[in-house]
């Protein structure tokens, strides 16, 4: 069963393989004969088997060549079947027709880098963009110059991203010292556009087979945020200061001034690195208050444009996106609001921008936009303000996103002002933080809305009451045939329970005690007497009065 099996897939394979590679010989001409009589055609022979002499192995006989097909001849169907795939390979190589598996990758990224080349009259950003997909696409050929397409394989992929992670990061000039190493993430980049260059390749080519390139996974979320003590941090570190993690405040120095005096004063930046930061000040500012990425921030101008977003502070609205841009392309730049306390703050700016001539609202010294991320002057500012290597701007999104979670915005609403998705919200950038859980927690404690009698089997059973016990009623005492001398001394017990001495009637008889002034907690304690007390203290006074007799 199972070398049946085995056959009925080998045919299946064969019979792809035919018809793949039919279809591509279709379209290339004819291989040129020689002269002279034709040569005798591929074949099958029998021959002897040299392990077992009574059995007849076919083997193809191609000129001078003899492959053994390892089928006896009572198979004559299947050894037909490779002789006809053994025919059609050795046509497809006299056409000229390669092998899918051993076309060269660094074809394949110079098929890709020639098929996504812009046209001349295109913009500067498509011209840059081109040069930074040519730079990665030749990271890529130094490491798979002599690769073909069957080595990329997902132990080559691991070995590239290692790799890549030992190099400097490629923003940075070369022979730069102060350059980081490369990410994870850069090399997963570099990973993608390679698997697209596959992809087109094997399209417009009609590949019967190509690679599917290994990606690594990405790693975990950013889960970065800032507080509003870390913005403040940022925005003092714009002006000049620097934070000392040793006294965990901002450094101070000790100068004589001109009377000879000792004052004590802030440690501070150049004048100059002061204003090169002026932009981190916006950047962070519009970051922060519209959740706006770092591209869309940078693009930002003071009147409507095609190419990028603009800021209407008249009307409140911040259009992250060129009106001549296609919005199906890249990532979604939705309009919003913008805050009353925003408008307010960056109506200084644009008033002064204008006045200079300046278009773009976050812009360099000298007013020309940034055309990168101001990874350089960012990285000065977070140094400066104490805070690690992982606030990169994009925290300021995720920032802008987590204070609104934490306000308990609706989450509807919060991912119409963002420009985000639903699910971006509640899964990427509203991060988890204990900030915000005080309302739900009260209301966990306290069961709001949940009514005391209903539970999930229905009403709450009355509790069984236990009949009350009956009062016993209180003994009286006994009447006394002989007289008592009313002037007999009452004894010290007596005296003691407030009751006051008797009086010569002709029968032992009893005044009602007098009222006693104690304080507030001995008379609560009196009302708790019970009846049965009472009675036993009658009895034991009417005995002490018999005694002193």
């Amino acid at each position: 069963m199972t070398e049946k099996m085995q056959a009925g897939a080998v045919g299946r394979a064969a019979e792809d393989i035919r018809v793949a590679l039919m279809t591509t010989a279709a379209a290339i001409p004819e291989v040129e004969r020689r002269r002279g009589p034709a040569p005798l055609p591929p074949r099958l022979v029998l021959r002897t088997s040299k392990s077992d002499p009574g059995v007849r192995i076919f083997h193809i006989r191609d000129g001078k060549v003899e492959i053994s097909t390892r089928l006896s001849e009572l198979d004559e169907a299947d050894a037909q079947l490779k002789l006809d795939v053994y025919r059609l390979q050795k046509g497809a190589r006299e056409r000229g027709i390669v092998a899918p598996r051993m076309v060269p990758v660094a074809a394949v990224l110079a098929y890709f880098l020639d098929a996504v080349r812009p046209a001349a009259n295109a913009p500067d950003k498509e011209v840059a963009a081109y040069a930074a997909l040519a730079s990665r696409l030749g990271t890529l050929a130094r490491h798979f110059g002599g690769a073909v397409l069957k080595d990329l394989t997902k132990a080559r992929c691991n070995l590239y991203v290692e790799w890549r992670t030992s190099l400097r990061d490629a923003r940075y000039r070369e022979g730069n010292p102060d350059a980081p190493l490369a990410t994870t993430a850069s090399a997963r980049e570099d990973l993608i556009e390679l698997r697209k260059a596959v992809v087109l390749y094997a399209d417009e080519h009609a590949l019967a087979w190509h690679p599917k390139v290994h990606v690594p996974k990405a790693g975990p979320g950013r889960t970065r945020w800032l507080r509003r003590k870390e913005v403040a941090r940022i925005l003092w570190a714009t002006r000049g200061r620097i934070w000392d993690a040793a006294t965990n405040a901002w450094q101070v120095e000790t100068v004589i001034d001109a009377d000879g005096i000792p004052v004590t004063r802030r440690v501070l930046r150049p004048r100059h690195i002061v204003l090169n930061r002026k932009a981190i000040r916006r950047f962070v500012a519009i970051g922060l208050y519209t959740g706006t990425r770092n591209a869309a921030i940078r693009e930002l101008t003071w009147e409507a444009n095609e190419d990028g977003g603009c800021l209407d502070l008249d009307g409140r609205y911040i259009h992250r996106r060129g009106f001549g841009r296609d919005p199906s392309v890249g990532k979604p730049r939705a309009s919003s609001r913008i805050a009353r306390k925003f408008c307010a703050m960056a109506t200084p700016w644009r008033d002064e921008d204008l006045e200079a001539g300046i278009a773009h609202v976050v812009h360099q010294t000298d007013g020309s936009a940034y055309a990168a991320s101001p990874v350089c002057v960012w990285g000065s500012v977070i140094a400066d303000a104490g805070l690690g290597e992982e606030v990169v701007p994009h925290v300021l999104r995720h920032t802008a996103a987590t204070w609104l979670r934490i306000g308990r915005t609706d989450v509807r609403a919060a991912a119409d002002l963002l420009g985000m998705s639903v699910q971006a919200v509640v899964r990427i950038y509203g991060q988890w933080t204990l900030e915000g859980q005080d309302t739900a927690a009260d209301e966990l404690g306290y069961g709001k809305g949940i009514k005391a009698d209903v539970f999930v089997g229905g009403k709450r059973p009355k509790p069984k009451t236990e009949p009350k016990p009956e009062p016993t009623p209180e003994p009286t005492a006994p009447a006394s045939p002989e007289r008592v001398p009313a002037f007999a001394p009452m004894p010290a017990m007596a005296m003691s329970y407030g009751w006051a001495e008797p009086t010569w009637t002709g029968v032992p008889t009893f005044s009602t005690p007098t009222a006693i002034v104690a304080p507030r907690g001995s008379r609560r304690r009196t009302r708790r007497v019970t009846a049965t007390r009472r009675g036993r203290q009658m009895s034991y006074l009417q005995r002490d009065v018999l005694k002193a007799r």
